[in-house]
């Protein structure tokens, strides 16, 4: 009975999820539709080798962010343990699953790839709290710090945007040993469990080490969705900063809403919000839903070569994970 209902809750979930993607996009359509009349070939003038040239640094900052997890893992369940290799592939293989609604398959991904490659349940959660809370904080930052100089200039809609920096300090706070250390007590309680006495902490050393290669993965990013709007349109070259801010902060509001696969509709009505401000309205909605497609196939591209690494190498590390769990610890984290 309890099975049933939690399956007719994620439904119910799943359902509101798709019919606000549904709705988002509607209103993005018909708004395209309505004002394309208004974009002229000088508006719209894509350029495909630069298109190419733009995905480039959008792997890349996908790819640090797989070696950046790798890290916190590293962190926390030791740097000597066997199997580090195989995480920046369970990381892209897992990334797949922010497209299902809810993000349940992203998170069970990774923690069936995980389990398979021998860590902990512990460490695997432990990993994805600090690598969340990090990109949320580490992403309003960056937007704080390219987006607001120029809103303030060029907007009058400035206000909803101060949020951010209050965002930041609450990440921070909530990163702070005190204070995680209050919450993973917390969590253990309600979950039955024993708190571990070392390990789950990373020290401010490391932490400043991961917020600055988050931020370098926001700014790779950024430089991308940059390249990929002036391979569709003109865009002053005085905007990159704030593409990449807007681009960050579109990932941010689409990563925590949990509802909307891989922040679809979200990022980009967050997009086409901040972009109207230096562009018009349709040419904003145009280049929103472009980055989508732009960001889908990148996606497709990076998981699809690295199932073909992972198979060609011999190592065929998610067919032997469906196979089954394995068959022992090599990792030894779980004695």
């Amino acid at each position: 009975m309890q099975a049933q209902s939690r399956n007719i809750g994620m439904i119910a979930r799943n359902l509101v999820g798709i019919s606000a993607i549904v709705v988002i996009f509607f209103f993005l359509g018909r708004s395209l539709v309505s004002n394309w009349g208004d974009l002229t070939a000088e508006d719209v003038d894509v350029q495909p080798a630069l298109l190419v040239v733009s995905a480039l640094p959008a792997m890349a900052a996908i790819i640090l962010t797989a070696f950046i997890w790798k890290q916190i893992v590293a962190y926390l369940a030791g740097s000597n343990q066997a199997n580090l290799g195989q995480l920046p592939k369970i990381f892209l293989y897992s990334w797949v699953g922010r497209y299902v609604p809810g993000k349940v398959v992203y998170v069970a991904g990774r923690f069936l790839l995980g389990r398979s490659a021998g860590y902990s349940a512990p460490v695997l959660a432990g990993s994805m709290a600090y690598e969340n809370v990090l990109l949320v904080t580490t992403g309003a930052a960056f937007a704080t710090l390219t987006l607001l100089p120029i809103l303030a200039i060029e907007s009058e809609s400035v206000l909803p945007y101060l949020v951010l920096p209050f965002v930041v300090v609450g990440g921070a706070v909530v990163l702070h040993p005190r204070v995680l250390g209050w919450l993973v007590r917390l969590g253990a309680r309600l979950l039955g469990r024993e708190v571990p006495e070392a390990g789950w902490q990373i020290s401010p050393g490391r932490m400043a080490k991961l917020t600055a290669l988050f931020l370098a993965a926001h700014l790779v990013n950024g430089v991308g969705f940059y390249l990929l709007v002036i391979s569709v349109t003109s865009y002053s070259p005085r905007y990159l900063a704030f593409a990449a801010g807007a681009f960050a902060l579109a990932g941010v509001v689409g990563l925590i809403s949990v509802f909307a696969p891989a922040g679809l509709g979200v990022r980009e009505g967050v997009l086409v919000a901040i972009l109207q401000t230096t562009m018009p309205l349709e040419l904003a909605i145009f280049v929103s839903v472009a980055a989508r497609a732009w960001a889908t196939v990148i996606d497709v591209v990076l998981v699809g070569g690295c199932f073909a690494y992972d198979y060609f190498s011999g190592e065929r590390l998610l067919l032997s994970a469906l196979r089954g769990p394995a068959a022992e610890d090599p990792a030894g984290v779980d004695s």
